[in-house]
């Protein structure tokens, strides 16, 4: 399933911006103009909680891993196609008349973001979308305002669920760097298909031989049949092989451990804190005597005892925050 993969839902969303001039405070301006000025002023992430500076809103709930707003205002002009320049002054092509260029008929907003789902079903889909307009409404209000039909078509929750919905397009090329190992994959039955394609051609071979070679065909007394039904079991075979290929394919990859948000911010907090651990412990660690054998035991119970490795609810990191 291509937008669903490893535990996650990759959502991609272009939603069509409006064109018509918007009001921004007492200045007249266009709305791809006063949005990029609404998305320059959105907090990203804190590199500290005692940095301050405005932390993300997408950092209120936590199954956001990712989340990206990008403007599209037009596709990028690849140049002029190549072609044979001696055929074509052959042809009488006149190289400074331009070629026929693709545009945009107006800039879109795209929205992507990664977040924990059980499934690749529609209904996860909204049920996030739902609880994202819950944690911030306010603030997707203000984005999407200026985007085509955002006014008459949003007023709550749910509205807003099938709003994105009708802008989504399929995520093909998800990323998903969760794997300390590589996942277990159940085995392709290849097998099955390898010796059903070689009694298909054993029977196939069989057929051809009672045709083509005299003393058989008193042995084979309907060769021909045995040649139709070799190419038919044959065929069959490698079309239910190409079915149970893609078929396989389309599945998405299983969960990995610990892959979502709060078990990964839990990691996070552990390799900070245990990396400051390790530091102040040198000493002990580098002891040879009884007594910083034991200091060193006792604090490392200290340490498991304050930052509670079992518990993925706290301590913790907190979401949007860059730990240092």
């Amino acid at each position: 399933m291509p937008t669903f993969d490893g535990g996650h839902y990759f959502l991609t969303a272009v939603v069509p911006i409006c064109t018509a001039p918007v009001k921004d405070g007492v200045a007249v301006t266009s709305p791809v103009h006063a949005l990029r000025k609404r998305l320059s002023l959105l907090p990203t992430a804190a590199e500290t909680p005692a940095r301050g500076g405005g932390q993300s809103p997408f950092a209120r709930n936590k199954r956001n891993h990712f989340a990206r707003f990008v403007i599209i205002d037009d596709v990028a002009y690849p140049g002029r196609m190549g072609r044979n320049t001696l055929w074509g002054r052959v042809r009488g092509d006149d190289l400074v008349i331009a070629q026929p260029q693709d545009h945009l008929k107006c800039p879109f907003l795209a929205f992507v973001v990664d977040f924990d789902a059980k499934s690749g079903a529609d209904a996860e889909r909204d049920s996030y979308l739902v609880e994202l307009w819950n944690t911030m409404g306010q603030e997707l209000r203000e984005i999407f305002i200026f985007c085509e039909g955002f006014k008459s078509k949003v007023t709550d929750a749910a509205s807003f669920a099938a709003y994105i919905a009708s802008c989504q397009l399929e995520t093909t090329m998800s990323f998903n760097d969760y794997y300390a190992d590589p996942p277990v994959l159940p085995a392709w039955p290849g097998k099955i298909f390898l010796w059903a394609g070689v009694a298909s051609l054993l029977v196939l071979g069989l057929g051809l031989l009672g045709l083509f070679v005299p003393p058989l065909q008193s042995w084979l007394s309907r060769p021909f049949v045995l040649v139709i039904a070799g190419v038919v079991a044959l065929i069959a075979v490698i079309l239910a092989a190409y079915a149970s290929i893609m078929a396989a394919g389309g599945k998405p990859f299983p969960s990995a451990p610990d892959s979502d948000l709060p078990s990964v911010l839990k990691a996070l907090h552990l390799r900070r804190t245990f990396t400051r651990f390790a530091i102040d412990s040198q000493m002990q660690a580098a002891g040879t005597d009884a007594a910083s054998a034991q200091k060193l035991y006792d604090d490392f119970a200290a340490f498991v005892a304050a930052n509670k490795p079992n518990d993925i609810g706290a301590p913790t990191q907190a979401p949007g925050v860059i730990g240092i």
